[in-house]
């Protein structure tokens, strides 16, 4: 028996066709990793081009030490070397000045040996940022940052220290590209 001759779409199966291959396009690209272009996530709409910013040390919420200094150098290094921004030290000099809180610092246990002795964690830390605006005392909530890195721990306790620290490095270096992408 032949195969019956092709149906020609009306209307409506035409807008279906549409819209499933528009979704199909979106989704396969969202999945290889890309994105639409344009500004990162800024629910404030904080517009730092062309003006100054004074950077506080971060408080730490957390109790592990050194954190809040090792993630503000990441937040000042990362806007220094950005050509739109002025990194001030004085607030008396800034547009706006930013403040935070480390509010988590946590690690988990990916995999052990066959000891039950822990070889890789996953390093995660969130930060809450707000700036604020001087001249008019208003203070806008850029929200929560968060991102973890694994390391891998050793049978001397100073190289695990050191891995921790650099995996605690990539992190906050990673915040801080996150956070000059939302401002900018």
């Amino acid at each position: 028996m032949p195969s019956p001759a092709p149906k020609f779409c009306g209307p409506q199966e035409k807008a279906l066709t549409k819209i499933l291959t528009t979704l199909l396009v979106v989704i396969t690209t969202l999945g290889c990793g890309y994105r639409l272009a344009g500004r990162g996530p800024n629910p404030a709409q904080v517009d730092l081009k062309g003006k100054s910013i004074s950077i506080h040390i971060l408080k730490n919420d957390t109790g592990e030490p050194d954190v809040e200094y090792i993630i503000t150098t990441a937040l000042i290094s990362e806007l220094i070397r950005t050509p739109q921004v002025q990194v001030v030290r004085r607030d008396k000099y800034a547009d706006y000045i930013l403040e935070g809180n480390v509010t988590k610092y946590h690690k988990e246990v990916l995999s052990m040996d066959y000891r039950g002795t822990a070889q890789y964690y996953r390093l995660v830390v969130t930060i809450k940022l707000r700036i604020q605006d001087p001249s008019s005392g208003k203070t806008i909530k850029l929200g929560s940052f968060s991102e973890d890195a694994e390391f891998h721990m050793a049978s001397d306790v100073e190289l695990s220290k050191a891995r921790e620290r650099e995996a605690l490095k990539r992190i906050s270096q990673e915040l801080a590209q996150r956070l000059s992408a939302s401002l900018l």
